[in-house]
């Protein structure tokens, strides 16, 4: 019986390599996460275990044997979805099992920003005790968030902020309209409508071209003066440019940011020089919880495909007939 090799890019947790483990197939952790170390190695590979390392279409044609490539997490930007299909290799994700982690971040963000709580941890660490007279924080009850996207993570991200912190939450999504998970949450018509009225702007929605910087200059000016930017979902979405500006001349109070263009940012980044933002490094969904399920759940998928079964959650299989009938 043939034994299958899955490539294992980067560090999972141990839940997935269980799963691995118990379906007796051969497991490759490279030495490094190059290039030209990973396209020697997927040669003769049947699947890839990938979490943020870019799988490129250069990569993909080295492999010979691929059946499927498993995100450990939701977003699979970092995945040549088309190369895969031109070759019938399944691209599967574990969508939803970090929607709270990310939602939890997400909220914590907003209340670190309200209530001033890094800058002032940073200033009593310098024996600055006086700070308390003049970092004063403002209440999260009445205070208005907008969320733009409203997928798993929006949803739970408005009943934490509606329910726990009795915030006003407007969205919008014109893939989900007049929906009423929540009597607290109010549909709006346009992104227009939640940068003018929100305290807060959250983002949730999948990196795209088409959304690329669908948050930039104009979209910042359109803020309230007071109002933050919160980013946990992907770098591309935010022109990082214009919000450096926007909080440095004050047209903006603040962001919590999680995701950037370019990971990691290079070193000395302009917004390191800014006060009025908390950065964390793409860790949002970082939780023990979360991490051991979407480890499992890609290591599933791999072990579906290999057994000839049909993936649950497939991103890519929709293009096998259009691309192959080209």
């Amino acid at each position: 019986m043939t034994q299958y090799k899955v490539l294992v890019v980067q560090p999972i947790s141990s839940s997935g390599m269980e799963v691995l483990k118990n379906a007796n197939v051969e497991i490759i952790q490279p030495e490094s996460t190059k290039d030209e170390v990973l396209e020697e190695i997927v040669v003769d590979c049947d699947a890839i275990l990938v979490r943020t390392k870019v799988i490129s279409r250069s990569l993909i044609e080295k492999a010979k044997k691929l059946k499927v490539i498993a995100r450990s997490g939701v977003g699979y930007d970092n995945i040549d979805i088309i190369a895969a299909a031109e070759k019938g290799i399944y691209v599967c994700n574990v969508p939803r099992v970090n929607s709270n982690a990310v939602a939890e971040h997400v909220v914590g963000m907003i209340i670190a920003l309200s209530r001033n709580i890094l800058k002032a941890d940073k200033a009593l660490r310098k024996n600055h005790f006086e700070v308390r007279e003049y970092f004063i924080g403002n209440e999260l009850t009445d205070k208005t968030i907008g969320l733009i996207g409203y997928g798993n993570i929006g949803q739970l991200t408005a009943k934490k902020c509606a329910l726990g912190l009795d915030m006003n939450v407007i969205v919008y999504d014109p893939y989900i309209q007049n929906e009423r998970s929540l009597e607290n949450v109010v549909f709006v018509d346009s992104v227009d409508t939640i940068l003018e009225q929100s305290d807060f702007v959250s983002l949730h929605l999948p990196y795209t071209s088409e959304l690329h910087h669908i948050i930039g200059e104009k979209e910042l000016q359109k803020m309230k003066s007071t109002a933050s930017l919160i980013n946990c979902a992907r770098g591309g979405l935010v022109d990082e440019k214009a919000l450096y500006k926007a909080i440095k001349y004050n047209e903006i109070r603040g962001a919590g940011i999680d995701v950037f263009e370019n990971e990691p940012p290079e070193d000395n980044y302009t917004l390191w020089n800014l006060e009025n933002i908390i950065v964390t490094p793409h860790m949002a969904a970082h939780t023990k919880e979360s991490l051991g399920q979407m480890a499992s759940g890609a290591a599933k998928e791999i072990i579906n495909v290999l057994q000839e079964k049909e993936p649950v959650n497939s991103v890519n299989k929709h293009l096998f007939s259009s691309i192959q009938n080209i």
